[in-house]
């Protein structure tokens, strides 16, 4: 019978990677790797682009010889923005070299020992229908451009989508790709919590911690709200709650102790941060993904309890104006505003750019305007709302309205099938994982699933300005199907003949 903990991946295949010549030829770009910081000090003028040229053939040989640390490199870059946060600071980027060092042994390993890449042409089809349904609108939209744009973008985030479906090969892989999630949240967090806690808000830290002063709320003196790598607050809060459920059941499942104290950190790093950037859409977010997991696992009496008296002792504490800020989240629902939306600035743009988008949508429902063209539409449709009077384009702050007026019925169709599938197909790997004694692997995807729901939630009240964090959670939910039905496949053939799982 299989163990209820990860699984190493199959060692029956040779590896290249671990051949008496490798080694030589490991220890000999060493020796030529020592030799060469000489002369790479001289040429560099960038000190930053020495550390990523060294550090990123450490990272490359590594990768090398073993596949998984660079799908877990993968995954903490592309929730930390590494290669974006780099750019910005004068070095090249480090995630196309990156994905193309992880195709090359991914190939190598199939062409010369058969080791197959896992289950990918599902997700593959799902991927490429949405996005033909975007280059669709080349056809009919009035800034190609802008499609261009949002094409490419998109196209770029599926690679990687690919990449990480090809490469999750194990329970083990998956344990450590969640975890790799985590990582990436202790590490943004850790750093906008220490900048808020010494008030270092002129420090960004190389980029990874961005702040500004914005308005909290109207007659509220402006204060500092984080923003992480990103630079906005909203969408960087919307990057950590979905991290909160994670780490809730890695707290109360995760076998190993030392990473249950890693998952008290997260949790308290992130809930921290989030708090501290002041968006009452991650509040409401965050509710209702730790709802999720609450009605799960039902806290008992004496936690309530304990958790109610910490409310009344911590609430008094915050900032206020951040009791400002959630006070006036009834204002934007409607029967619930005592005061005309109006009153409040980032409600009348909000409030402009959706109405203006409803028109969008019933002036072309079927196909939408095309990827991109909300912004160069808004104008047009929100000049005669009188709610804002900026002349300058405007974002949906919906991530399904977006779909809605740039893709119309039709995108939006195709994006509710794949995500219908794609959370049916992990409610399926959970109950393989319960049939063959691995439930934690169950946890650990719920955890997942309610954090993703916390995302899209979120969507509500934010476009998808920042896409490569969704698409990179959408290719760990695309794994755990795949990761399930090798773990279930290997049990059953343990099996003595006759029985079943």
């Amino acid at each position: 019978m299989l163990a209820n903990t990860p699984q190493e991946e199959p060692t029956s295949q040779p590896d290249v990677f671990n051949s008496k010549w490798m080694k030589f030829a490991f220890a000999f770009l060493a020796i030529a790797g020592g030799a060469g910081v000489a002369a790479a000090l001289a040429f560099f003028d960038n000190p930053l682009k020495l550390v990523l040229l060294f550090g990123g053939a450490g990272a490359a040989m590594v990768t090398m010889r073993n596949s998984e640390w660079g799908l877990l490199a993968l995954v903490f870059m592309s929730y930390t923005r590494f290669s974006d946060v780099m750019v910005r600071n004068g070095a090249p980027s480090t995630a196309q070299p990156f994905l193309a060092l992880l195709f090359l042994i991914i190939f190598l390993r199939w062409a010369l020992y058969n080791q197959k890449p896992e289950p990918w042409l599902k997700p593959a089809a799902w991927i490429f229908v949405y996005g033909m349904v975007g280059v669709a609108t080349f056809l009919y939209a009035d800034d190609v451009m802008r499609v261009k744009n949002g094409v490419i973008t998109y196209f770029k985030d599926a690679i990687i989508v690919i990449v990480v479906v090809m490469m999750m090969r194990s329970p083990k892989m998956l344990h450590r790709s969640m975890w790799a999630l985590l990582f990436a949240g202790i590490f943004m967090a850790s750093i906008t919590t220490w900048q808020q806690l010494t008030g270092t808000f002129e420090n960004d830290y190389l980029g990874f911690a961005k702040a500004g002063k914005m308005q909290i709320v109207s007659g509220v003196e402006d204060d500092y709200r984080i923003a992480g790598p990103i630079g906005d607050p909203n969408f960087y809060s919307q990057v950590l709650l979905t991290l909160i459920p994670l780490g809730m059941d890695r707290m109360w499942n995760e076998k190993n102790k030392k990473l249950r104290w890693f998952a008290i950190w997260q949790l308290s790093v992130c809930m921290a941060s989030i708090f501290f950037s002041f968006s009452r859409g991650a509040f409401l977010s965050l509710s209702i993904a730790s709802l999720i997991m609450f009605v799960r696992r039902p806290p008992k009496p004496l936690s309530v309890i304990i958790i109610i008296a910490l409310g009344f002792v911590i609430i008094p504490t915050l900032p206020a104006s951040y009791i400002a800020r959630l006070e006036t989240i009834p204002e934007a629902i409607p029967g619930l505003a005592q005061e005309d939306v109006r009153n409040e600035a980032s409600f009348r743009g909000r409030s402009s750019a959706q109405q203006a988008g409803l028109r969008m949508f019933w002036a072309n429902p079927v196909f939408g305007l095309g990827v991109g063209n909300f912004g160069n539409h808004y104008q047009e449709y929100a000049r005669d709302l009188g709610l804002d009077n900026s002349r300058w384009d405007q974002a949906p702050h919906n991530m399904y309205l977006e779909i809605l007026t740039e893709k119309g019925l039709f995108g939006l169709s195709v994006f509710s099938a794949m995500m219908w599938v794609l959370f049916r197909d992990m409610n399926r790997a959970r109950k393989k994982f319960r049939e063959i004694n691995m439930g934690d692997f169950d946890g650990l995807i719920f955890g997942f699933q309610a954090g993703l729901v916390g995302y899209m939630f979120a969507g509500i009240f934010l476009q998808l300005s920042y896409p490569r964090f969704f698409w990179i959670l959408i290719a760990i939910a695309y794994a755990i199907p795949n990761v399930a039905n090798k773990a279930y496949e290997e049990y059953r053939e343990a099996l003595p003949n006759g029985e079943t799982a």
